[in-house]
């Protein structure tokens, strides 16, 4: 059957507000590695220091980029909306189970990241330190970044259970196998969690961010080809 072209235009536009915003994402990641001192990317000492480092660079980088990744949470679930709707026969209960996990990531990292956003950067910068130190993301040992990791295995299922839509082409076998190769990355991510080694889990969700923003690319090609189909 025609692919739907409403489906395909879901699906196109919301892999380029995906591609711009990972980019922002990416952005933001490297300046913060080049720009930023090691107390607010790579070293936790406490959280008195992170407060002092978070206040002499002003937050930033650090909240364009929370903000970016933001932005991320609900265009991902309008990107399976997409998948689903652009291609027929539908999944039925397997493409609900998708979006149900797609919801469930949106709702545990954007969770995070309002928190990032509003009271870890207001306290902070208010020289409000107490009682925070478990909502900063940086905290290897924080509740943000446990329900981070969760959010993002819960976008790998979702993913996972629409890889059967694309077949046939080289394109669509590309974005299959990146997608599997993504839900497997983000089960060793959420194992890492388990396993109290959160310093794996942080590298294996930057390569989460770098896999997407392939299989955006190749989405936006493949929507593109959908919607020329379409008389």
């Amino acid at each position: 059957m025609r692919p739907l072209p409403n489906g395909s235009r879901l699906g196109f536009w919301s892999s380029v507000l995906l591609l711009c915003s990972g980019i922002g994402l990416l952005g933001g990641i490297v300046a913060s590695s080049i720009l930023l001192p090691p107390a607010l990317t790579t070293e936790w000492n406490g959280i008195e220091p992170y407060a002092a480092a978070y206040r002499a660079t002003g937050g930033v980088i650090t909240s364009l980029s929370f903000l970016a990744a933001l932005i991320l949470c609900p265009a991902y679930v309008v990107q399976i909306v997409g998948i689903n709707r652009a291609h027929r026969p539908a999944l039925g209960r397997l493409g609900r189970f998708g979006l149900t996990s797609a919801i469930v990531f949106s709702v545990l990292a954007g969770l995070n990241y309002v928190v990032q956003l509003t009271i870890v950067r207001n306290d902070i910068l208010g020289g409000r330190t107490d009682g925070i130190e478990w909502l900063v993301f940086q905290n290897p040992s924080s509740l943000m970044l446990g329900l981070d990791f969760v959010g993002w295995f819960f976008l790998g299922l979702a993913f996972l259970s629409v890889v059967s839509l694309f077949r046939g082409t080289m394109l669509d076998r590309a974005i299959r196998y990146l997608l599997i190769i993504n839900g497997i990355v983000g089960s060793i991510e959420l194992g890492s969690l388990f396993a109290s080694y959160p310093a794996l889990g942080q590298v294996l969700l930057s390569t989460t961010s770098i896999l997407l923003m392939c299989v955006d690319v190749l989405l936006l090609v493949h929507f593109r080809r959908l919607l020329h189909a379409v008389p």
